[in-house]
């Protein structure tokens, strides 16, 4: 059953002045195309920790940027056995998946408490259509995701487990580091389950692999805080098959 999204009317910053605005849809947009797009956007979507944002086969009634909190996107098979897509932090979009047929191919579920801004689906076309800005911007992201994916496949198919993971912290780093926060100390909101599961490996390798970073003195992780203590070394063990590869 689809879980409701609750709606809370508070005091939001306009998207001009908020600090996501450089990677998120204003991004490229005239002054005058991010004033319109603000007056058909909902800033205060608030989604509770292990709710839905959008359920599978759920009709498409919105576009959703991540404004804090972060969110997981799986699929499951008629068995129930769940294959995580990708993980939404802040200043990411999702819900581009229905745009084939309408309806949402795979769950959104909030990983902690999750603020959201989202363009309803009955305006989507409207403002498209007026403001040239909003497509090119929407082409950005949606080529972006295709691009990631297709690294994401790279990395599955070519890359051993620990260069995966160190991948995975590399891309997390720059991802905080580019909305302003520290590149070399942050939360990971996901499970290891989760985690394991998204860069295809058993729960039991990961936690291995963990470890073994730790002992070599690459990271520290407190619970669910990961400190990278020598990024150069993440650099290393994340392009080692590139390097093997490339002297073969």
């Amino acid at each position: 059953m689809h879980l409701p999204i609750t709606n809370f009317n508070q005091n939001t910053i306009s998207c001009d002045a908020c600090s996501l605005s450089n990677i998120c849809l204003p991004h490229g947009l005239s002054a005058s195309e991010v004033e319109e797009l603000e007056t058909s956007i909902d800033k205060t979507i608030k989604i509770k920790k292990k709710d839905a944002v959008f359920r599978s086969n759920q009709k498409m009634n919105g576009i959703y940027a991540v404004k804090s909190g972060a969110i997981k996107t799986s699929i499951a098979n008629e068995d129930g056995q769940e294959q995580v897509l990708e993980f939404h932090f802040p200043g990411d979009m999702l819900g581009f998946d229905a745009f084939s047929n309408g309806s949402h191919s795979c769950d959104a579920i909030a990983l902690e408490d999750t603020l959201l801004c989202k363009i309803p689906v009955e305006v989507f076309d409207g403002l498209c259509e007026r403001l040239p800005g909003l497509r090119r911007e929407l082409r950005h992201q949606v080529g972006k995701e295709i691009a990631h994916n297709q690294h994401l496949l790279l990395s599955l198919g070519q890359q051993q487990t620990d260069e995966r993971l160190a991948n995975f912290l590399l891309l997390v780093s720059s991802h905080y580091q580019s909305r302003g926060f520290s590149n070399k100390e942050f939360v990971l909101p996901m499970s290891r389950q989760d985690l394991s599961n998204y860069l295809g490996m058993a729960v039991e390798t990961l936690s291995r692999i963990i470890s073994r970073m730790t002992d070599d003195n690459i990271i520290k992780v407190e619970r669910r805080v990961v400190i990278i203590s020598d990024m150069d070394k993440l650099k290393s063990l994340a392009h080692s098959s590139c390097r093997a590869k490339s002297s073969a």
